[in-house]
């Protein structure tokens, strides 16, 4: 009996080990596989066959504080490619703005929508701003030092709307810098050329958001002595793109991953004067991942832009309306300082 018992007990650990190492076999079969998909992912996807999914990995990366994920695998000329971006400001269908009929007689009272399309991939906030002039550049009041908030620069001028602007870089000139002290490009506000101080490449063109004195949104590639003719306002730089010129939309189906999946801030007009302040939110998870410029294209078509154009977006992308701001920024401390943002008078 004490036998039966001994060779039972022998079986019954000799299967204990067995079991404990099939358990230890699996783990370090998981482990293995995670490590060898972390290493073997990016030469996988930036070098692999697969163009969509390539573009839209780079393009979404390169939008980020993370640049180091794509340019340690790819060079400038290659990423260049793979973006269709070959350097240099591209010409874009001339805006015709002449179309445009403002009417500033009328209420300005503004509404808000909010959209939350059945991909799930965003969630955006689209403002109608009825007159145009009402719609006005501010610039950081730290300028040369420091950025501002796009709330702290729409409290600042009694704003009732505002959402953040063109680009901008640090004291250092490091572009998108973090404390945003410079505006890129020039800025025009109540019509004075506010930046740079001097005329020094007045005649350099930069993708331009602008309105005229009658209120009218001119987008595109444009120099500060060409919008000085055509007798603007207002006006700030951004490398867009244009994302609607006379009323068609400049992004193709086949170029919609060009741009990746972003926070975006976008402005639009219609053929009334109407202004549309558009932000759409990402980053938030892999599902909320954020919006290609053709969703923000086809959300300002929905709604009647004949002429539209990209802001700053990602970390910068906030609209502030009715005394806060009500998108959620992708910053780490929420809102990011900019060195320019477009407000709406009261």
């Amino acid at each position: 009996m004490l036998k039966v018992v001994l060779i039972s007990n022998w079986r019954s650990v000799i299967l204990g080990k067995k079991k404990k190492f099939k358990s230890k076999l699996l783990i370090m079969f998981i482990i293995y596989e995670i490590v060898f998909t972390i290493i073997t992912a990016p030469f996988y996807v930036l070098k692999g066959p697969f163009e969509n999914l390539k573009k839209i990995v780079v393009a979404t990366v390169m939008g980020t504080r993370h640049t180091y994920l794509v340019t340690t695998f790819l060079s400038t000329d290659e990423i260049n490619k793979i973006l269709n971006n070959q350097g240099g400001v591209k010409d874009t269908e001339a805006v015709d703005v002449a179309n445009i009929k403002v009417n500033n007689n009328r209420s300005n009272e503004i509404v808000r929508y909010d959209l939350h399309p059945d991909s799930g991939r965003y969630d955006g906030y689209l403002l109608e701003i009825p007159v145009p002039t009402k719609v006005k550049i501010a610039v950081t009041s730290k300028l040369g030092v420091q950025g501002e908030k796009t709330s702290e620069m729409a409290k600042e001028h009694n704003a009732v709307a505002a959402i953040n602007g063109g680009g901008f870089y640090d004291a250092n000139k490091a572009s998108f810098g973090g404390a945003a002290a410079y505006p890129g490009g020039f800025v025009i506000s109540n019509g004075q050329v506010v930046f740079p101080k001097d005329d020094s490449g007045a005649d350099v063109k930069y993708s331009v958001t602008a309105f005229t004195k009658a209120g009218q949104l001119i987008v595109g590639n444009y120099s500060l002595n060409e919008l000085r003719q055509k007798n603007v306002s207002e006006a700030i730089c951004f490398r867009g793109p244009v994302l609607i010129a006379n009323g068609k939309g400049q992004i193709s189906s086949k170029d919609a991953a060009s741009s990746g999946l972003q926070p975006v801030t976008a402005i639009g007009q219609k053929r009334d004067g109407t202004v549309l302040f558009l932000v759409m939110d990402g980053r938030k998870n892999l599902i909320k991942s954020g919006a290609t410029m053709k969703d923000a294209q086809d959300e300002l078509l929905k709604f009647g832009a004949y002429n539209a154009t990209n802001l700053d977006g990602g970390y910068s992308s906030t609209m502030y309306y009715d005394g806060s701001v009500i998108n959620n920024p992708h910053g780490l401390n929420g809102e990011r300082y900019v060195a320019t943002a477009l407000y709406v008078e009261p």
